[in-house]
């Protein structure tokens, strides 16, 4: 089981992250080697995302369900996949929510996530996991910081 904690501090307000992040097609902009597929008729949105594990490139399709709390600016994200080779599975629950920081300059995201993952590529994910949730958050961080300054 891999668990992420993660906070990203962005100077705009609350309801402009929330607009970003209520957004799945938003979203994936944020997220380099991320691509969203349509909304199906059982809730769940068809994705994929390629992901650097050191000199490997693995591909992912998954399905994934957004729940979103517009009251809260929160959200959860359930979501199963596998590599595009089928020997990789990954299942992941992520919640997130969006606060005003106490200096009222800026927002506050807080990201957990709970991700198991088995098979073939099981070893290499968890491994390397602490770095790429790491590179990943601060390109989605300067993504996002970027749509945010067009807004």
């Amino acid at each position: 089981m891999i668990e992420v904690n993660e906070r990203i501090d962005v100077i705009a307000s609350p309801d402009a992250v929330w607009e970003i992040l209520s957004n799945p097609h938003e979203v994936v902009e944020c997220v380099p080697g991320a691509t969203l597929g349509e909304l199906q008729e059982d809730g769940f949105y068809d994705a994929g995302l390629i992901v650097k594990f050191g000199p490997a490139r693995v591909t992912f399709h998954a399905r994934f369900m957004l729940e979103l709390d517009q009251v809260t600016h929160s959200g959860t994200v359930t979501s199963r996949g596998k590599d595009n080779q089928g020997g990789t599975k990954i299942r992941a629950n992520m919640k997130f929510r969006v606060v005003p920081q106490d200096t009222n300059l800026g927002s506050s995201i807080f990201v957990d996530a709970n991700v198991e993952v088995s098979g073939r590529l099981s070893t290499i994910v968890e491994s390397g996991a602490s770095l790429v949730v790491g590179r990943m958050t601060k390109e989605f961080t300067e993504h996002l910081e970027t749509r945010l300054n067009k807004v």
